[in-house]
């Protein structure tokens, strides 16, 4: 228990370890206490017509984890085998709500592991961003950057639809899914684009932008479901 206890203390004062609000914010700060944001703006009216099928993302590009953070992270089901993309899915959807003893802030263009004792950047291949998303309905927190072992939301195993238009009018993501214990919801999404995410239950409705520019938010906290 102690060494549990250890572990977890440890986890918490890793510079990775809360959702960070902005890059320049030190990295040691205590995570940000649980606050209710601004209400999101109102969701656009959707022209009428067919339903539109997503488009479909190339994600298959991923290169090899390295060997340091495979061992790293051995502990929550990533394997040396996986790739840098893979990794990062599998230890958003890990089992437990956070923190985790490991974390791991994702960036446009890469991902930062970390275990209390040491800090890796790894490079994400390909051209397609990782955005995290959050829907609450009464408390949320600040975040810029996604912290996969940090971030912790309000809706927990919750059943909700999400839509993710672009800029373009193109959609890219369109379907029911089920929160993570974390309490969001994933995308790998094309890089340098921007748009809106529409997340309904029941007669919820919440809506965010998005952006996936160089330095732009992977984390978007700020979708509050309203009637």
């Amino acid at each position: 228990m102690k060494l549990r206890t250890a572990a977890l203390l440890a986890a918490i004062a890793v510079a990775l370890a809360a959702c960070s609000p902005s890059d320049s914010e030190s990295a040691a700060s205590p995570a940000p206490a649980t606050t209710a944001a601004e209400p999101a703006a109102e969701p656009a009216t959707e022209q009428a017509g067919e339903p539109v099928s997503p488009v479909e993302l190339d994600t298959s590009a991923d290169e090899a984890l390295p060997e340091e953070v495979a061992d790293m992270l051995e502990g929550y089901g990533v394997s040396a085998e996986d790739g840098v993309r893979a990794a990062i899915m599998t230890l958003d959807r890990v089992d437990q709500q956070r923190p985790l003893t490991v974390q791991g802030s994702v960036r446009t263009d890469d991902v930062v592991f970390g275990d209390g004792e040491q800090e890796i950047t790894v490079p994400i291949p390909g051209d397609l961003v990782y955005v995290s998303v959050a829907p609450y309905v009464d408390q949320t927190h600040p975040c810029h950057f996604h912290a996969l072992g940090g971030c912790q939301g309000e809706m927990v195993g919750e059943e909700v639809r999400v839509h993710i238009v672009d800029h373009m009018g193109e959609v890219l993501v369109d379907e029911e899914v089920t929160t993570r214990a974390n309490g969001f919801v994933g995308y790998w999404l094309p890089k340098d684009a921007h748009g809106t995410v529409t997340i309904t239950q029941g007669e919820l409705t919440g809506v965010a932008a998005f952006e996936t520019g160089d330095g732009d938010a992977t984390c978007v906290t700020t979708l509050q479901l309203r009637a």
